[in-house]
């Protein structure tokens, strides 16, 4: 009798094994979200939050946790709970590359917010695209950082160096300045920025008298406010992070000479240790933003309807900006809040957590996205071009006041214009 069933039972093993092998495979095609590891979708972020750059890193933290609190209390991505994992680089690249990595083998992320310091992201770029996933750069601005065909799963919705430069040197020129000095540190970021504001000057016919370079947290800045002084410069722009360029703005009012220029600098000198160590010169200093800006001279007393929205919230959640409060600008806040609703609506419309899906739907349907918190209200993802924002959509600002109304706290920029 055992006999007679014996050839019944290995058919039946045979047939349970196959089973077994094909429903193994099947949860591994690419794009099946059913697939996907639990009832969790894994985002990860590795930046500063501690050391000279914290503001940033925090920020896009506060940033980030916001929307994923808001997303998961509506139900999550496609169902999936959002699990936020994140680690402190000190914006210190070899840290950071090493936490990059241990995000995605161990803790097994399918987006990343890219670190705010562009060398950090230069240390683990290849890392994260090798393994294709996708990564939204939301403040690095180093040009060479976003490219199609060797980053293609890195998307930049902030302003790179590029249109950075193309903007100062339009505002320059506008404002009819003939004396213009380029400044920058010696860093990577340093040698990018003087590299896109050279090329922004040749392609406006405009010619520097001098591009003037110093070593970044050197304590003295003397000699640097010395040689804009000599070369009787009448406007500097200015490439330089918070503290420097305070210090250097400390210094040429020392020797009597901020009184005799302008200086505007890329989107650096937002960070607070600026507002808080140039000293009285600020009220000659301009940076740069987009619409996270008022114009209080056409009688603007708040945000748009969406960003005064989203405001309202980081105040809610994060408190007042100011001495024992919150230290982060909502600018910066809101670009970590709308990189994860930016991946939230791309895996929704693709209908598929594959990073290649989701990929196409940033470069193809970008128009869609329907939140406007961001910097600028376009962006211009194609499968050409990872670079959301042109130089059309930022404009100067004041640096000192902002604005203070009963619904802003004092840490929204004013749109400033000026002349020679």
């Amino acid at each position: 009798m055992v006999r007679k069933n014996q050839p019944i039972i290995a058919v039946l093993v045979i047939v349970l094994m196959m089973m077994l092998v094909l429903g193994g495979c099947a949860s591994k095609t690419p794009g099946d979200t059913a697939g996907k590891a639990g009832s969790e979708v894994v985002l990860g972020y590795v930046g500063p939050m501690t050391g000279p750059s914290a503001t940033m890193g925090i920020a896009t933290k506060q940033g980030a946790e916001l929307a994923i609190e808001e997303i998961n209390k509506a139900g999550g991505i496609m169902g999936k709970t959002i699990k936020f994992v994140t680690r402190d680089d000190e914006a210190d690249p070899t840290k950071s590359k090493t936490a990059v990595q241990e995000l995605i083998d161990k803790e097994k992320v399918q987006m990343m917010i890219g670190q705010p310091n562009s060398t950090c992201v230069a240390a683990s770029e290849d890392y994260v695209n090798q393994n294709k996933i996708i990564q939204i750069l939301n403040i690095a601005t180093n040009t060479p950082l976003v490219n199609v065909e060797k980053y293609p799963y890195t998307f930049r919705t902030f302003f790179p160096s590029p249109v950075q430069a193309e903007a100062l040197v339009n505002i320059a020129k506008k404002a009819g300045f003939q004396k213009i000095v380029l400044l920058g540190d010696t860093t990577a970021l340093g040698n990018d920025g003087i590299a896109s504001l050279q090329a922004a000057c040749k392609a406006d016919g405009i010619t520097p008298v001098e591009a003037i370079t110093y070593k970044s947290g050197d304590a003295d800045m003397t000699p640097v406010a010395e040689k804009i002084k000599q070369a009787g410069a009448d406007c500097v722009l200015a490439w330089t992070l918070g503290a420097d360029g305070a210090k250097i703005v400390s210094a040429l009012s020392r020797i009597g000479y901020m009184d005799k220029l302008i200086y505007l600098g890329y989107t650096g000198l937002s960070l607070p240790n600026f507002r808080e160590l140039a000293g009285d010169g600020i009220d000659r200093c301009y940076t740069i933003t987009g619409f996270w800006s008022v114009d209080k001279a056409a009688g603007a007393t708040q945000l748009d309807k969406a960003r005064q929205e989203l405001y309202d919230k980081i105040v809610a959640k994060y408190g007042k900006y100011g001495p024992g409060g919150r230290t982060t600008a909502p600018q910066m806040v809101a670009s970590g809040y709308e990189a994860v609703y930016l991946y939230k609506w791309a895996v929704e419309t693709a209908g598929s957590f594959d990073p290649d899906a989701v990929k196409n739907t940033l470069e193809t349907k970008i128009s869609e996205f329907p939140l406007k918190v961001g910097t600028a209200d376009t962006y211009r993802f194609s499968p050409t071009n990872h670079e959301a924002i042109s130089g059309k959509d930022l404009v100067p600002v004041l640096l000192d006041p902002m604005l203070t109304t009963d619904k802003i706290f004092g840490d929204v920029y004013i749109r400033g214009s000026f002349t020679k």
